[in-house]
C-alpha cells in the first residue's frame, strides 16, 4: 500500500505492527461511530507509516496468542488468520526430560502477515491513508499545536500532524530528550528460523529453558503447519556477551535438531523490561515495543501491543481537541493507568522476578521436570510446574517473592 500522503494530519501513526494497526483502526472505527470525530461531523484524518509492507514474510514473530485475548481486541478473527489451535505447552528441560501441559483450545498460532494486512485493509477502507514504503526519521517538539514528522523513502518530505501515535518499535528515539519511555530498556537478542523435517504436534508449542539451550532466556518450537515449524530462542541481556546469539541458536540446532533443513533465519531484539516512565507527553504517544510492552519472561508481545495501540487511540482521540497540556494530563494518565490494569502491573511483578528467575540453574530445571514427568499428563497444571521449579531450589522463593509483592 502506498496512499499519497498530505501535508498535514490530524493523527500520525508511525509503525504498521500490531500497536500502530490497533492505533489506526480504532481512530477509524471511532470516525465511523460518531459519523466524523469532531465537532460538525468532519472524521479525522490518519496517516499510517511504515519503512515496508508489514506483512511481507517472514514477521520476525512466534505467532502465537490467546484466543479470547485477541477476540477482544479486533472486529473479527478471520479464520484464515488461524495456522493452528494451541492445545498446551510442552515443556523440554536441560537433560531433554519432557513435561506435557494439556490445557485445549488455549491459544491460537496465527499467520500474522495476513492478519497484518487484512487490519491494514480494514484501517485504510476506514479512511487512514497507508504509506508502507516510507520510513519516518524524525519528529520534533510539539510546537503551534503540531509536530513534524520528517520522512524518507521513494521521496522525502514532512508532516505537520497535530497527534502522534509512535509505533514504530524498540528504542527508535522519538521523542527522545521528552519526559516519555523510549522502549529501550533491557533490550534483549533472539533470532528465529523457519525449518523444516521435524516431526512435532502441531497443536502444542515446545518450549525449552535452562542455559544449555538459551542463557537467561529460553528457546522454542512453535508450529506454522505440519511441514514447517519456528523455531527460535531469545538470550537474557546479561548473557549476550559470553552467548552471542548467532552462535547460541547454532548449537542449539546441531544439539536438538541436527541434520534437517533451515529455509531462513532472521533475528531482532525485544525490550523485556517493565519502565516507569510515561507513555504520552504533548500529543506524543508510545505503544507497543516502542512503550516496552512486552511480558518480561515470556516475551510475548503481539496482544500486549495491539492493547497498547488501542489504548493509545482512545487517549490520543480524548486530547486532541484539546489546548492546554495541564487538561491533557488526566487522560495520559488514564492511558497509563488502562495499560497497567490490562498488562502492565503483572509485567512489574515478572520483570522483578527475572533476574532470579535467570539464575535458575539446569540441574533445577532437570529436577522439577523429573517429579513433575511422573505426574499423570492430566493433572500437571501451569501453578505445578512454577511450584516444583522453585522447591527444587528453595532459596528461590525468597528471591521470587517479588512476583507476588506490590
Amino acid at each position: 500500500m502506498k496512499d499519497a500522503l498530505l501535508s498535514e494530519y490530524d493523527f500520525v501513526v508511525i509503525g504498521a505492527g500490531p500497536a500502530g494497526l490497533l492505533a489506526a483502526l480504532n481512530i477509524g472505527l471511532a470516525n465511523a461511530k460518531s459519523s466524523g470525530g469532531r465537532n460538525g461531523g468532519k472524521p479525522y484524518s490518519v496517516a499510517l507509516l511504515d519503512k515496508r509492507d508489514p506483512w511481507r514474510e517472514p514477521v520476525s514473530c512466534a505467532e502465537a496468542v490467546s484466543a479470547k485475548g485477541l477476540e477482544a481486541l479486533v472486529p473479527k478473527i478471520e479464520p484464515a488468520w488461524i495456522r493452528e489451535p494451541i492445545d498446551g505447552v510442552i515443556f523440554i528441560s536441560p537433560n531433554g526430560t519432557r513435561v506435557t501441559f494439556r490445557h485445549p483450545g488455549s491459544g491460537l498460532l496465527i499467520d500474522r502477515a495476513l492478519m497484518h494486512k487484512n487490519l491494514a485493509e480494514e484501517a485504510r477502507r476506514l479512511g487512514a491513508h497507508c504509506n508502507f514504503r516510507t520510513r519516518a526519521v524524525a519528529v520534533s517538539r510539539f510546537e503551534n499545536g503540531k509536530r513534524l514528522v520528517k520522512y524518507e523513502g521513494e521521496s522525502s518530505g514532512e508532516i505537520r500532524a497535530r497527534v502522534v501515535i509512535d509505533a514504530s518499535g524498540p528504542g527508535l528515539g522519538f521523542g527522545q530528550g521528552e519526559k516519555i519511555t523510549q522502549g529501550n530498556f533491557d533490550v534483549e537478542p533472539a533470532l528465529f528460523a523457519l525449518v523444516r523435517g521435524l516431526e512435532y504436534p502441531t497443536n502444542y508449542i515446545q518450549m525449552f529453558f535452562g542455559k544449555r539451550y538459551a542463557p537467561g532466556g529460553y528457546a522454542w518450537l512453535f508450529p506454522r503447519d505440519k511441514d514447517v515449524a519456528n523455531v527460535g530462542l531469545v538470550i537474557g541481556k546479561k548473557f549476550s556477551k559470553e552467548a552471542p546469539a548467532r552462535k547460541t541458536m547454532t548449537d542449539f540446532m546441531n544439539k536438538v535438531y541436527p541434520g534437517v533443513t533451515v529455509e531462513t533465519v532472521h533475528g531482532g531484539v525485544i525490550p523485556c523490561g517493565y519502565t516507569h516512565d510515561p507513555l504520552a507527553v504533548d500529543n506524543l504517544f508510545k505503544a507497543g515495543d516502542a512503550a516496552n510492552m512486552v511480558n518480561p519472561i515470556s516475551r510475548a508481545g503481539i496482544l500486549e501491543a495491539m492493547m497498547g495501540g488501542k489504548l493509545a487511540a482512545e487517549a490520543a482521540l480524548a486530547v486532541i481537541e484539546l489546548s492546554a497540556e495541564s487538561e491533557k494530563q488526566p487522560y495520559y494518565k488514564a492511558f497509563k493507568e488502562k495499560w497497567d490494569a490490562a498488562y502492565g502491573n503483572a509485567n512489574l511483578r515478572i520483570h522483578r522476578a527475572k533476574a532470579p528467575f535467570s539464575e535458575i540453574k539446569d540441574e533445577t530445571f532437570d529436577k522439577a521436570a523429573g517429579s513433575l514427568a511422573r505426574i499423570p499428563a492430566e493433572k500437571v497444571t501451569m501453578s505445578r510446574i512454577f511450584l516444583s521449579t522453585l522447591w527444587s531450589t528453595p532459596s528461590l522463593i525468597w528471591k521470587m517473592r517479588s512476583m507476588i509483592s506490590r
